[in-house]
């Protein structure tokens, strides 16, 4: 990327080569309570087993006792333990995507990680131990932290890669996040920190809309690039979501209509259903666009529901050369995210 005066650094886009994954392994010790760990292992080790084929899986553990656990239950499913590092470290929940550190690099190619002043989803949930996570990453690896005084979380940003962001408004522009900053000067620190200069902003909703009401509208539930032109978009086939959510999903398809490229060009758009019956766990629809992009492999949030082959086909479309691998998370879903928030991806 040619530098300009106000870019500092540059986020590499997910599907550009990896040198790892981070995962944040659930443990009872969180304000979920007993048998919280228990009810998302399996998935935990799903995960790790399908993205060591192709790259590092980096776990955060709570302490020594985690460790052991996980190495027992990896070396179990024959995972290679080459592939997987640990890094000690209390946490209070598993969303790394969203807690963690965002990996950048500089203009002359060197990594580094930014950090962006966590908050809980605005002080909605226990944040201080995760907050720290960043800071911990940036010493077991030696990478330069840079602190930006502003709040988002992981899950909040798209970017392609080729100077664009996309993200909604309302988890980001928000009072519980950046109550005295104005939308320039959040827009300044995102081209300073990611290298993006073109924004997509989708309106979003606050507090109110089913998986995504903690974190008051994150784009990953909402629109992804599956490449630098291309936008996969949620969409209800049959009319059948809350009237609010049907007026939201219409107004965001409107709005990346209009959305332009750097070059000007609009981006094509694909939509991906939701499913077609109300995930019984969660209490709501599931959404496919949680996916996340490792280097060999697509890991993709599915529900036993009859969309799911139908999803996992338009994905296999987007990604040729990569795996598709379709994740049950329905028991993950009813605490409120999928595949992509639980993960992040570390470039080289």
């Amino acid at each position: 990327m040619k530098r300009k005066d106000d870019i500092e650094y540059y986020m590499p886009a997910e599907w550009e080569k990896h040198e790892g994954t981070w995962l944040q392994w659930p443990h009872d010790q969180t304000h979920r309570g007993e048998g919280y760990r228990a009810k998302l292992d399996d998935i935990w080790v799903t995960m790790a087993k399908e993205l060591h084929y192709g790259e590092n899986v980096h776990i955060v553990v709570r302490n020594e006792n985690e460790k052991k656990h996980v190495q027992t239950i990896l070396n179990k499913a024959k995972v290679d333990m080459d592939k997987i590092d640990f890094l000690i470290q209390e946490t209070d929940d598993i969303w790394i995507r969203d807690n963690g550190p965002i990996f950048v690099k500089d203009y002359e190619g060197n990594l580094c990680l930014t950090d962006w002043n966590f908050n809980g989803w605005g002080n909605k949930y226990p944040y201080e131990n995760d907050a720290k996570v960043p800071k911990k990453i940036s010493q077991h690896y030696c990478l330069p932290k840079i602190d930006v005084n502003v709040c988002l979380e992981g899950g909040g940003i798209e970017v392609n890669g080729k100077g664009t962001l996309m993200a909604a408004k309302t988890s980001i522009i928000n009072e519980n996040r950046n109550p005295t900053l104005h939308q320039k000067e959040i827009e300044s620190a995102l081209t300073k920190h990611l290298g993006v200069t073109n924004f997509i902003w989708i309106t979003g909703l606050r507090g109110e809309d089913n998986y995504n009401e903690d974190t008051d509208f994150h784009i990953d539930g909402a629109a992804r690039f599956s490449n630098e032109n291309t936008i996969l978009y949620e969409n209800d086939p049959f009319g059948e979501s809350e009237t609010y959510l049907m007026e939201a999903y219409e107004r965001h398809y409107q709005e990346l209509q209009q959305a332009r490229n750097t070059d000007g060009s609009p981006f094509h758009l694909i939509p991906l259903p939701l499913t077609r019956k109300i995930v019984e766990e969660a209490g709501s629809k599931g959404s496919y666009l949680n996916f996340y992009i490792g280097n060999e492999v697509v890991l993709v949030p599915i529900y036993d529901d009859e969309h799911d082959k139908l999803a996992l086909q338009i994905i296999e479309g987007q990604f040729p050369g990569r795996r598709i691998v379709g994740v049950n998370v329905s028991k993950l879903y009813q605490y409120g995210g999928m595949i992509h928030c639980v993960t992040q991806q570390h470039p080289y």
